[in-house]
């Protein structure tokens, strides 16, 4: 876990050597859905579940994971296929998913600035601003994109996932 943790640093601080090590490690997808899930669990504790209403409170600490990850995989999604087939830029979609997994942590800001600048849209933004410069950053290094355009491929993919939980909201499993 030492390993992760110091390409977590890395990848947070905009070294090029921790997507570099994203692009040639396999396991490192396993490691960002670790740190996706890891995340998840203090933004609960964050929004006042206890550890026993982790426990008792199962079901709903399952759908916030499961929502996560799907968060995650098709945020993912979205920044390949705007880097690959719009941008004509390089890469295959298990680095995206490592890129976003290892800058999943920083929207732990959002914990701050949601209660600096009151909740709502101000807050989130401000908070998700070092998400899209870390992912902007992998993006570059891995589709050989400029840095504008992969700063633009980050956000695009943040606007995408806006529309696909927007119509996925409306749709109920049970």
């Amino acid at each position: 876990m030492g390993v992760v943790l110091n390409r977590l640093i890395q990848a947070i601080r905009f070294d090029r050597d921790a997507f570099v090590w994203m692009d040639f490690n396999d396991r490192a997808t396993g490691d960002a859905l670790i740190l996706v899930a890891i995340t998840e669990v203090l933004f609960l504790f964050a929004g006042g579940t206890s550890l026993f209403g982790l426990v008792t409170g199962l079901v709903s600490v399952l759908a916030a994971l499961l929502s996560t990850v799907m968060f995650w995989l098709i945020y993912s999604g979205l920044v390949y296929a705007i880097a690959v087939y719009l941008f004509r830029g390089d890469g295959h979609y298990p680095v995206y998913l490592r890129i976003a997994g290892f800058a999943f942590p920083t929207l732990l800001l959002m914990i701050a600035t949601t209660r600096m600048l009151g909740g709502g849209l101000i807050g989130t933004l401000a908070g998700s601003v070092w998400f899209l410069l870390v992912v902007a950053y992998g993006t570059h290094f891995v589709s050989d994109l400029p840095f504008d355009r992969s700063v633009v491929t980050a956000v695009l993919g943040w606007a995408g996932w806006i529309v696909v939980s927007t119509i996925l909201g409306g749709f109920s499993l049970f």
